[in-house]
């Protein structure tokens, strides 16, 4: 077996050798063990072990000796020179954990699959102290198990490079859940008119854009602190990330809502080149930011949530979803995919979204009508006008008289609505107002269905 993969038994002394060729043809020699210990016997089965393994993996007949864990570290790094500064710096916290349990000088091909299992028991058992501000004596927690799927979704990507470079056979990590076993739905909600509260408190302009960009734009954190006044078109109303600050490395286009767009509009002046200015959102704290929007909340009287600056783009992107009802549509303008979108982004259900099944909770005949007023074609709604002026008056008066006819009602996105108010043929008939019975409703359903 040793002769068919090149690979030969040879003898260095006291110690046996098996001799092969690399990709290049030069000779090189793997040391098997002492003589003393090994017999020859078990040095030829130790011989084709080794050929069945160059065999498997044929980049490793190119590489003498497996790097320390140290020494792959620096060289990961090397080869990803496009990972950003957040990406490297969260390489490098799950490396120098895991350099910190297995030893710096272990060899990367001494890493076992047990190795791996044993440091993500420790790491799930281990206590940190707690990071809230002003909780110095506070008792140490446990990581959570998202935290710890994060440092062994980062270890599995750095070993698999090695893997890539033929350096391992096969990467220790590959079993080891690198995602929590569960997946987080019940995210909070922060209605658009709870969040203008949010936007009064904001201390400057700074913040207001930046948590707009997210709730209402749908963009990350990253991108909004970004995002400059270029990349907006004011006459289309469109905002363009570039490919170089996407997470996915691709252009997108999103399109302003108007309240962003009006909130953009007012902050735009003097300001310097970026959106969110350095000098009025801190960009080197991740805490800092933290703390900053937890003040916010306090001072609108508003209760804080889990994942606070997550939350909003996932708030953008469930609204997205209502108003558009297209996924393609959704994942290109949030820059994600569609089992991102499925997965973390969507599955959550609102009291609202019970309310309209169960027609309990709210007024579901109002939502109904507005739902369907809005598929009518102007002609459409004028009739239905007249028609719901008369059924008021009859249900007023007591009277069977109807109205005059009626000019035909253009809705523009200039203007407001207006309604004009028709005289009716018996002058003591009171004046319309918005507030319909149940049974006038029920009579404008049927009609629009």
């Amino acid at each position: 077996m040793a002769k068919n993969h090149s690979v030969t038994l040879a003898s260095n002394g006291k110690y046996w050798l098996a001799r092969y060729y690399d990709s290049l043809g030069r000779r090189r020699g793997k040391l098997l063990g002492p003589k003393a210990e090994l017999g020859k016997r078990q040095a030829m089965v130790l011989c084709e072990r080794f050929a069945v393994e160059l065999h498997n993996n044929p980049g490793r007949a190119d590489v003498s000796k497996a790097p320390t864990l140290s020494q792959w570290s620096e060289s990961f790094f090397a080869l990803k020179p496009d990972l950003g500064p957040k990406g490297r710096r969260a390489y490098r916290i799950a490396a120098d954990k895991f350099i910190a349990y297995a030893g710096e000088h272990t060899r990367i091909d001494r890493i076992t699959p047990a190795t791996a299992a044993d440091w993500v028991a420790k790491l799930t058992a281990s206590k940190v102290p707690s990071s809230e501000p002003g909780s110095d004596d506070a008792e140490p927690k446990t990581l959570s198990p998202a935290t710890v799927a994060h440092y062994c979704r980062h270890i599995r990507c750095l070993l698999n490079e090695a893997v890539h470079q033929g350096i391992l056979v096969s990467n220790p990590f590959a079993r080891i859940r690198t995602q929590p076993r569960k997946i987080e739905r019940s995210w909070h909600y922060v209605p658009r008119e709870l969040f203008t509260r949010l936007l009064d408190a904001c201390p400057n302009q700074g913040w207001r854009c930046f948590l707009a960009l997210q709730r209402i734009g749908g963009l990350r954190k990253g991108e909004s602190l970004a995002t400059t006044w270029e990349m907006i078109d004011f006459t289309r109303r469109v905002l363009t990330l570039p490919e170089a600050i996407t997470k996915t490395g691709q252009e997108r286009l999103v399109p302003l809502d108007p309240e962003l767009f009006d909130l953009l509009k007012a902050a735009k002046g003097a300001r310097g080149n970026l959106i969110v200015p350095v000098s009025e959102v801190d960009r080197d704290s991740d805490s800092n930011q933290h703390h900053r929007f937890t003040t916010i909340l306090k001072r609108a009287k508003v209760a804080a949530w889990e994942d606070l600056f997550q939350t909003l783009r996932r708030n953008a992107v469930q609204d997205l979803r209502e108003m558009l009802k297209d996924p393609w549509a959704v994942t290109a303008i949030a820059g994600h995919s569609e089992e991102v979108e499925r997965k973390y982004y969507l599955g959550r259900i609102r009291q609202g979204d019970l309310d309209r099944i169960t027609r309990i909770g709210g007024d579901t005949q109002t939502a109904e009508l507005m739902e369907l007023w809005a598929k009518l074609t102007p002609e459409q709604r004028s009739k239905l006008l007249a028609l719901l002026r008369a059924a008021t008056v009859r249900a007023q008066t007591g009277t069977k008289t109807g109205t005059k006819s009626l000019p035909m009602i253009v809705d523009t996105d200039a203007q407001k609505r207006k309604e004009t108010v028709f005289t009716v043929s018996n002058r003591s008939a009171p004046r319309r107002t918005r507030t319909f019975d149940p049974l006038i409703k029920s009579q404008l359903l049927y009609q629009l269905s």
